[in-house]
Order: structure tokens, then sequence, then C-alpha cells
């Protein structure tokens, strides 16, 4: 059976003839009784709201740090997810600038080389025209001395022919 402050105020006793309680005070106690039981059972309502209170707010604070570890969790996870694809474009790009460099490089030293072949294939141009103005120019010499000769010029003209005589070495080291 439920005890209630009703069930307690309406509580009867059986009547004795003989002795027993004075109806007024086992009435009067009862009410008293039924009053703090009452108050009792208000104060136990109001305690069990407020904890259902906490307890819904317990469980909305658990929701709330669930969902602050689990946003906490993405964002380690994202920041980790980036800095490795960081790591991973710098690699990329660290091999990237190092090809690139090599590539320079090997044209640079390609291109010298051509540089390099075309100096020499100029020089040897040069020998070979030196030469041939030379062997021209002696031959030319030669053809003038011949012709010199044959003709049976003076002394006079031969001398000033041989002061005309065109020397070889001022000509090639002028057009050198």
């Amino acid at each position: 059976m439920k005890i209630t402050p009703l069930s307690i105020k309406r509580q009867e006793f059986k009547k004795r003839n003989i002795g027993g309680y004075d109806p007024d005070e086992v009435n009067t106690f009862l009410e008293i009784i039924a009053n703090e039981f009452d108050q009792l059972q208000k104060q136990n309502e109001e305690l069990t709201a407020k904890v259902t209170q906490m307890q819904k707010k317990l469980q909305d604070y658990q929701q709330i740090e669930k969902s602050l570890q689990q946003t906490l969790l993405a964002a380690q996870e994202t920041s980790t997810r980036a800095m490795e694809a960081s790591k991973r474009q710098a690699v990329l790009l660290i091999k990237e600038a190092e090809l690139k460099a090599k590539q320079i490089i090997e044209k640079a030293e390609e291109e010298a080389k051509a540089i390099q072949n075309s100096v020499l294939e100029l020089e040897e141009r040069k020998r070979t025209l030196i030469t041939r103005l030379r062997s021209i120019i002696n031959a030319q010499i030669q053809l003038l001395n011949i012709l010199t000769e044959n003709n049976k010029t003076s002394q006079k003209e031969n001398q000033e022919e041989k002061n005309k005589s065109v020397d070889v070495e001022s000509i090639i080291n002028r057009i050198v």
C-alpha cells in the first residue's frame, strides 16, 4: 500500500470502548504527519525534477564535449593530412627544381661545348685562310718577280719595284 498525505489524513482507526487513544490527538498527529509527508513529497518531486533537469544538462554537456572532441579530432586529422600533403608537395617541388636545375646545367654545358667547338672550328678556318692567303701572296710575288725579270727593266725600275714589293707578313698581320 502506497502512503500519501491524503491516505494519512483519511486513515481511520477502530475505536475501543475501553481505554485507547484520544481520537483528537490521533487526528492532530495524523494531520501533522500528513502535512510533513506532503512537504517531503513536494520536496522529493522538486529534487527529482532538478535531478532530471541536471541529468538533461549533463547529457547536453556530454554531447557538446563529444562533439568538441570529434571536431578537435577532425581538425587534428585535417591538420595532419594538410601537413603531409604540404610535405609531399614540397618534396615534389624540390625534385622538380632539382630536375630543372640539372636540365639547365646540362643545356648550358651543351651550349658551352657547342660554342667551344665553334671557336675551334673558326680558329681552324682562320689558320686555313691565313695559309691560303700566304700562298696566294707568295705566288703573286713570284709572278711579279718573273714578270720583272722578263721585261728586263732598268736597274732603277728594279729598285723602285723592290721598294714597292709587298711585305707578306705585314699584310697578314693587318688582316689578323
